[in-house]
């Protein structure tokens, strides 16, 4: 542990030793900002609550990591004290570990720095701080994840630019694989792949004070992977070519294969379960009770659930919108497939507007 924590202190050190940590979590702050006063027009929603945060969260975090991490090994790399430090008394994995916890501290700063944000809302009006504290806590975890994305990509090339860029991508990628459009392009049965894979599409209910299990351990085992992998890479680079390292190489392979593909099967084991999940808002209102979840879970047919909701509506009316929107998505996951939830505004489409006229009989 002790030597660990070494490489913890060195890296935060040259951090703050120069101005770049004081640039990059300046630059957070300023764009986080930005977007929950700016973008998200928080003072013309009328509701206090902090979920544009988390709503942009797992993109913001995708950019922090990467201007993090884009240096970890690169640099080592380029200055050549890589060489140097695969040769003192410290294992790769806890060379690896040490600058891994030493992101997430500045990472912690950064997500520290949007607490008198949160405060301020609730001085505004009454807050729910369940989902809160449970958004705080998964995005620790989710900048785990990009984190360890962040490190092995780095521990690939010399050029902190190219680190920081790959590392962009494919932080994108995880978050654009779970989105609506890619979901709706895709089609059955990948779309559900795909759910499963994105870092955004896992952090939804999050963003609702719905806490999965299921959400946390996928981001804990994306950590976990490329954590792995990373360790594997800093291996490889001191191994020889001699017959005589042949076993400690195959060994190493194997350990890490196993690794990695045992996270794999967990999220896989995990997906179908249910009842993995807590609500934390004060009322519970996206509580279902268990006869609402058995009725949804045996459904002979498909079921259609469709929300009219109009965004010109009464301004009191502002904070039922998303409220509803969360609790229908709560009968889509307890349907296990078989429902479908829509939110729809009928004032931005004539033709749905005239059906909920005509078919169901539901006037403005």
């Amino acid at each position: 542990m002790r030597q660990i924590l070494s490489v913890t202190r060195k890296e935060l050190d040259s951090y703050f030793g120069s101005p770049m940590a004081l640039i990059f979590l300046g630059a957070f702050l300023a764009v986080t900002l930005f977007v929950f006063f700016w973008v998200e027009t928080f003072f013309a929603r009328g509701i206090a609550d902090i979920r544009p945060l988390f709503e942009w969260m797992p993109l913001l975090l995708i950019f922090l990591v990467a201007a993090l991490t884009m240096r970890q090994w690169s640099e080592e790399q380029r200055a050549g004290t890589l060489e140097m430090l695969l040769t003192l008394p410290v294992k790769p994995w806890q060379l690896v570990a040490g600058k891994f916890l030493a992101v997430m501290a500045l990472v912690g700063v950064a997500l520290v720095l949007t607490l008198p944000l949160t405060i301020s809302v609730a001085m505004l009006g009454p807050l729910d701080w369940g989902p809160v504290i449970g958004g705080y806590l998964a995005a620790l975890l989710l900048a785990a994840a990009y984190t360890a994305i962040g490190l092995f990509i780095s521990s690939l090339t010399d050029n902190q630019i190219v680190a920081l860029i790959s590392t962009a991508i494919v932080g994108g990628i995880f978050y654009m694989a779970g989105t609506a459009t890619l979901q709706e392009y895709a089609g059955a049965p990948w779309s559900g792949l795909l759910r499963n894979i994105g870092t955004g599409s896992r952090f939804e209910s999050i963003q609702r004070g719905v806490i999965d299990l299921r959400d946390l351990i996928y981001y804990l085992s994306i950590a976990g992977i490329f954590l792995v992998l990373n360790t594997l890479s800093l291996d490889s680079k001191r191994w020889s070519h001699g017959p005589r390292t042949v076993p400690y190489r195959r060994n190493a392979t194997l350990f890490a294969s196993l690794a990695v593909v045992n996270l794999l099967l967990l999220n896989i084991w995990l997906t179908p379960l249910q009842g993995l999940r807590a609500d934390l808002t004060a009322q519970g209102q996206y509580s279902l009770s268990d006869v609402t979840k058995d009725m949804l879970a045996n459904l002979q047919e498909p079921l259609l659930i469709r929300g009219y909701i109009s965004e010109k509506s009464h301004p009191l009316l502002n904070p039922l919108r998303p409220q509803i929107a969360d609790l229908l998505r709560e009968y889509e996951i307890a349907g296990r497939g078989n429902v479908t939830a829509e939110v729809i505004d009928p004032i931005s489409d004539p033709d749905l507007e005239a059906e909920a006229n005509q078919t169901y009989n539901i006037n403005p």
